[in-house]
């Protein structure tokens, strides 16, 4: 028989068990469903999360390495150190950037010496360029903002008008000392991490997952420093009443050092080294490794912490898919044997037009093969549905989780990623017609049809 030949006895054999076919599509596709679904919403959330804190850096990850002096000791040589950071950050192909903090008024900032942000501009300015979290930028407004045990809807609504007055404009702090602020940051504001329970909602089970997810805190960049240095005037007592600023310092000579890294995995890698980690919880027991000696943060956010956290999430997910799969393989060969065995009339007739064993398997095979693919599409569809569901049930409490966790603008926030994991869904499915075609390898030969049919 040729291939079109097999297709077509298969799709026969779907229109002649109509409801068995269905049965099976449905209760195979409802166990597999589930993990698409979940597969869809954990990796959308890890997505949507990590393009929100990856944004201003165009994927790239910014980190800081320092020397934890708690473990060097008092005896510490910096310098050493500094140079032993270098090294380790170069070994996970990593870039350094070389910068110096200038310590102000206004807080500590960073001066890179090369361009880090995708809107930093090269253009000469009157006005020092800066790239600062919302925090920062309502400080360099003078924007008083609520404090954290505020209504929901005056925290929003005072985000929403520091962004409105601040980015993309020049503002004044109390010095009379101008600031353009060219990009706001992703940094926690009102929230340490995305759980409904900032915003006052309880029981959602999307806070398994959000609750793992790390704002962080983004330090405060100076891109471009104005032209001419700001006139200082001499009040009545003697005072400079304008805006002073200290001599820059170079932050490797404090310990520190700048780096950038492709994407969140290689940061993560280098995050990893027995030298650079230690958990939050080993480092409130000063439980840390005999290895451990500096000190690894986000400059921007946190995407290394988040990534580590939702690592987690994935592998006890992945736990709870394997357990969902084997029950669902047992369930779908075990219903696929059955259809065989009820088939033993239509395996004879097979036999008496003068097909083979090997023909009736192949025609068997490509029956159920056809019945998997149609659970499959099933699962992949009704996961999709679930999640698209949950997204639009949840959106406007995704935003307002958004702006007050990050202070940066929500659009819309959809639950759904595509995960490779779906692929392995589809070959398990695929390999069970293979199983239960073997398993029922002897309702094929025309003797073991002869002695069940008598």
């Amino acid at each position: 028989m040729r291939l079109t030949d097999y297709l077509r006895l298969g799709f026969a054999g779907v229109k002649a068990h109509k409801k068995r076919a269905f049965t099976v599509v449905l209760i195979v596709g409802l166990l597999f469903s589930v993990i698409t679904a979940g597969a869809f919403i954990l990796q959308g959330l890890e997505n949507i999360a990590l393009e929100t804190m990856l944004a201003p850096t165009d994927g790239r990850v910014l980190v800081v390495s320092s020397v934890d002096t708690k473990i060097c000791g008092d005896n510490c040589d910096i310098a050493t150190e500094v140079v032993e950071i270098k090294k380790n950050v170069e070994r996970y192909d990593g870039k350094l950037i070389p910068a110096k903090i200038s310590q102000t008024a206004d807080g500590m900032f960073y001066r890179t010496e090369e361009k880090v942000f995708s809107s930093e501009t090269n253009n000469a300015t009157d006005v020092t360029r800066v790239i600062v979290p919302l925090g920062t930028a309502a400080n360099l407004a003078g924007i008083e903002m609520p404090e954290r045990d505020a209504e929901v809807a005056d925290k929003l609504a005072a985000t929403q008008e520091v962004r409105e007055k601040t980015l993309g404009k020049v503002v004044k702090n109390e010095a009379s000392e101008k600031y353009y602020i060219t990009e706001i940051l992703p940094s926690g504001v009102y929230a340490n991490n995305l759980s409904f329970m900032n915003i006052g909602q309880g029981g959602n089970p999307l806070d398994l997952i959000l609750g793992q997810i790390r704002t962080g805190v983004s330090q405060n960049f100076i891109t471009k420093s104005a032209k001419t240095e700001p006139k200082m005037d001499e009040d009545d007592m003697g005072q400079s009443s304008g805006f002073i600023v200290m001599e820059d310092i170079d932050a490797e000579a404090m310990g520190m050092v700048l780096a950038q890294f492709e994407d969140v995995k290689a940061a993560y890698n280098y995050y990893q080294d027995k030298a650079n980690y230690c958990s939050e919880t080993d480092r409130i027991f000063n439980m840390c490794g005999k290895d451990y000696i500096y000190q690894v943060v986000s400059a921007v956010s946190d995407p290394t912490m988040t990534y580590e956290n939702l690592q987690n999430a994935w592998l006890v997910f992945m736990l709870i898919a394997a357990v969902l799969t084997i029950i669902a393989l047992i369930i779908a060969i075990s219903t696929y044997g059955r259809l065989i065995g009820k088939d033993l009339k239509i395996i004879s007739l097979y036999h008496a037009l003068g097909a083979t064993k090997r023909q009736i398997r192949v025609v068997y095979a490509v029956y159920l093969l056809m019945l998997s693919l149609m659970a499959v599409v099933f699962a992949i569809l009704l996961g999709l549905a679930f999640a698209a569901t949950l997204s639009i049930m949840n959106m406007e409490a995704l935003k307002q989780v958004w702006t007050l966790a990050f202070g940066t603008q929500a659009s819309e926030i959809w639950l759904i990623g595509w995960n490779n994991l779906v692929w392995w869904i589809v070959g398990v499915m695929m390999l069970a017609p293979v199983v239960a075609v073997v398993l029922g390898n002897g309702n094929f030969t025309s003797k073991e049809l002869a002695r069940k049919m008598k």
